[in-house]
C-alpha cells in the first residue's frame, strides 16, 4: 500500500455519487474510496477546483463527468465499477492526442496555455488549443524547472506558476552549502521555503478533517492550533509551526515586537556650491522645483523585459533578488524624469526598506496579497493601479510586440503628480541615503572588474572602460555566456549599453518572507564594496532600522564617504561571494 493513500482519512461516503460498486473494494490499489479521497485526486489531477470538504456538489460532479468524458465513458457522474477502474489509472486518461488520430475539440483556455508555454520557450506547436504530445512535453518540461510535480496535468498549482512565467522557477539550494557559507546567518532558506501549503485548509472545520500539504497530498489530523504573532504593534494570525517559524525570521514575536535601535542620518561632505541630491551625492539641477516626491519604480528583469527603459534615466538602482532566482530593479528618481518607464513589474518586500530612508513612494504594477499592508506599516506610499501616469504598450521601440505582463510603463512626472493629489506631502531635504562626499580614493584597490552572483541563474559583471562601468550579464534563461551586454532603449528606438558611474555591492541575509517570496534584509549589518574610478574598497554596511540610511564603516566602525555620482546598488545574498577581474 502506498504510504500517500495511507494518510488518507476514512469519512462517510456519499450515497448518491459511490453506488455498489464503491471504490472501497480498490483501496488497496488506489485511494479513491471516499468523497475525500476522490476530490483530492480530482484536484491534484486538474479536474477539480473546489474545496476539499468531502461535499459532493455541483464542482465536484462535474470533475468526475470531464475526467469520464477524457476517458471514454458515460459521463453520468456517478463513481461506479468501471470510473472507480480508471480512475485507478487516471494519469493514462488526460485529455491528450498524438499526431491528430484522435477527434478532438478546440479548448480555448488551453490556447492561452500554449501561448505562455510558447513565450516561455517551451512550446513550438501551433496555438490550435488541442493538447497533443508537445504540448503535454511542454507542460512537464515547464513543471520540472518550476518544482512541481512533473505529470503533464493543468491543475491549479501549474496555473498559478505559468501566470508568474520564469519567477515560478525553482533554484535548487544545497542547505549543507548555505549554512557552511554563512555562519552569521539566523535564518535557513531551505527550511523556511518548505512550509506548509495552506491553500486548502479551513481552521472552522475540525482538526480530524485535515489538509492537502505542499506536495498535494491530504493529510489528516494535523492538529496544529494557531497562535498569534506582533508585527509593526499590529497581530496576526500563524497556522503552523512552519509559518510561524517563518514569521519570526522576519521580525515577528510571539510576545511583542522586537525594538530595533535607529543609528540616525549618515555624515555627509560639507558643500557650498548648492543642494545635492540625497539619491546620488549630485548637485540639483539648477531652476527644478523642490521639494520634490522621490519615486522608487520597479522595473522588471525578465528575459523578456529586456531591453528595459528607465535604469539609465534614473538617479539610482537597486537590484534584488525575486523568484526563479532572477532580479528586479528599483529605480529612484528624485532630480531626474523620464516619459517611458519600463516594463513596470509586483512590488516586493525588500522594496520598501531601501525607500523608507528617504520617505520615497514606491510605483509598483500590485504585489502580492497581504504585502501592500506591511509595505504601507513601513511607511512607505504605494502607487499601484493602473490610472493617471501608467500605460500600456503593444509595439517595444526595438520593432518586437509586447505583452502582459511585460508591457505596462508609466510617466514619471505624471506619478509625482499623482502621489501629491492622493496626499503624499514631500520633504524639503530628504536625508542623504548613503554618506556622499569626496573620498581619497588614491588609497582603495585597483580593481577594474567585478561580478556579482545573485544565484545560480543570474550573475551581473561590470566592468571599468576608463570611464564608466558597463553592465553585462549572466543569465540560465539566454544561455552559458557570461557576456550578454544588458542594453537599455528609449521610447525612440535609441539603444545603450547599462552604464554607471559608482557600484556599491551590499551583502544582505536571504530569507523567504512569509508570503513565501525571497527576500534579504537589509537591517543590520554585511559586506559592503564601492567600485568607483576603476577602485575598489571593501567596507562594511550597517542599518539599526527601516528608517535609517546606509551606514559605510571600516573594520573599525569609523565612518566612510562614498564617490558622488549616478550609482548602481546591489543587494546580494550574502551566500554568494563575488569575483573580481
Amino acid at each position: 500500500m502506498h504510504i500517500a493513500f495511507t494518510l488518507l482519512l476514512a469519512i462517510l461516503v456519499n450515497p448518491t455519487i459511490f453506488n455498489a460498486y464503491s471504490c472501497s473494494e480498490y483501496y488497496d490499489k488506489h485511494p479513491v474510496r471516499n468523497a475525500i479521497g476522490l476530490q483530492v485526486l480530482l484536484k491534484n489531477n486538474g479536474y477539480y477546483t473546489g474545496k476539499v470538504d468531502g461535499q459532493i456538489g455541483s464542482k465536484s460532479i462535474s470533475a468526475i463527468k470531464k475526467f469520464q468524458k477524457n476517458a471514454g465513458l458515460a459521463d453520468d457522474g456517478v463513481v461506479g465499477k468501471d470510473t472507480c477502474i480508471y480512475l485507478i489509472n487516471i494519469n493514462e486518461y488526460q485529455p491528450s492526442v498524438d499526431d491528430n488520430t484522435l477527434q478532438v475539440s478546440i479548448d480555448n483556455d488551453l490556447k492561452d496555455v500554449q501561448s505562455k508555454l510558447q513565450n516561455l520557450g517551451l512550446y513550438t506547436g501551433e496555438i490550435d488549443g488541442i493538447r497533443g504530445s508537445r504540448t503535454t512535453n511542454a507542460i512537464k518540461t515547464f513543471q520540472q524547472k518550476a518544482g512541481l510535480i512533473v505529470d503533464g496535468v493543468i491543475g491549479p498549482k501549474t496555473l498559478a506558476a505559468l501566470e508568474k512565467g520564469e519567477e515560478s522557477y525553482v533554484e535548487t539550494i544545497n542547505e549543507e552549502t548555505l549554512n557552511s557559507n554563512a555562519p552569521n546567518t539566523s535564518t535557513n532558506i531551505g527550511a523556511s521555503s518548505s512550509a506548509l501549503d495552506l491553500t486548502n485548509y479551513n481552521p472552522n472545520l475540525p482538526c480530524t478533517n485535515g489538509y492537502v500539504n505542499n506536495i498535494g497530498v491530504w493529510v489528516p489530523d494535523p492538529c496544529f492550533y494557531p497562535v498569534f504573532v506582533y508585527r509593526f504593534g499590529k497581530v496576526a494570525q500563524v497556522n503552523s509551526a512552519a509559518e510561524r517559524d517563518a514569521y519570526l525570521a522576519d521580525r515577528w514575536s510571539l510576545t511583542a515586537e522586537k525594538i530595533y535601535t535607529p543609528i540616525g542620518p549618515v555624515n555627509t561632505q560639507n558643500y557650498t556650491d548648492g543642494i545635492h541630491s540625497p539619491v546620488n551625492g549630485l548637485v540639483m539641477p539648477f531652476g527644478k522645483s523642490y521639494p520634490n516626491v522621490v519615486l522608487g519604480i520597479k522595473n522588471d528583469n525578465n528575459l523578456r523585459a529586456r531591453p528595459q527603459s528607465g535604469p539609465q534615466d534614473a538617479d539610482a538602482v537597486f537590484e534584488v533578488l525575486v523568484e526563479g532566482g532572477m532580479t528586479r530593479f528599483i529605480n529612484i528618481y528624485y532630480q531626474s524624469d523620464t516619459t517611458y518607464h519600463g516594463p513596470i513589474r509586483s512590488a516586493r518586500p525588500t522594496d520598501p526598506t531601501v525607500l523608507r530612508p528617504v520617505n520615497g513612494v514606491l510605483i509598483a504594477s500590485g504585489a502580492t496579497s497581504g504585502l501592500i499592508p506591511e509595505i504601507l506599516d513601513i511607511g512607505v506610499p504605494v502607487i499601484s493601479d493602473q490610472r493617471n501616469g501608467y500605460f500600456r504598450i503593444s509595439s517595444h521601440p526595438t520593432g518586437s510586440s509586447r505583452k502582459a505582463p511585460h508591457n505596462l510603463y508609466a510617466d514619471t512626472n505624471l506619478l509625482r503628480q499623482r502621489a501629491i493629489k492622493s496626499g503624499y506631502k514631500p520633504n524639503t531635504h530628504p536625508q542623504p541615503l548613503f554618506p556622499w562626499g569626496d573620498p581619497d580614493i588614491s588609497k582603495w584597490k585597483d580593481i577594474s572588474k567585478m561580478t556579482l552572483t545573485f544565484s545560480n541563474y543570474t550573475k551581473t559583471t561590470w566592468t571599468w572602460n576608463g570611464t564608466t562601468y558597463l553592465r553585462t550579464y549572466y543569465d540560465a534563461y539566454m544561455g552559458s555566456s557570461n557576456s550578454h551586454i544588458h542594453n537599455t532603449v528609449s521610447s525612440s528606438g535609441s539603444i545603450a549599453q547599462i552604464n554607471t558611474d559608482t557600484i556599491i555591492a551590499l551583502f544582505c541575509e536571504p530569507y523567504i518572507h512569509p508570503l513565501q517570496l525571497p527576500s534579504v534584509k537589509t537591517v543590520g549589518q554585511g559586506r559592503a564594496i564601492i567600485m568607483h574610478g576603476g577602485k575598489l574598497l571593501d567596507a562594511f554596511w550597517k542599518r539599526g532600522d527601516n528608517s535609517d540610511p546606509f551606514h559605510i564603516v571600516d573594520g573599525n566602525g569609523n565612518e566612510l564617504l562614498l564617490p558622488r555620482g549616478k550609482v548602481w546598488i546591489s543587494l546580494v545574498p550574502n551566500t554568494k561571494s563575488p569575483s573580481f577581474g
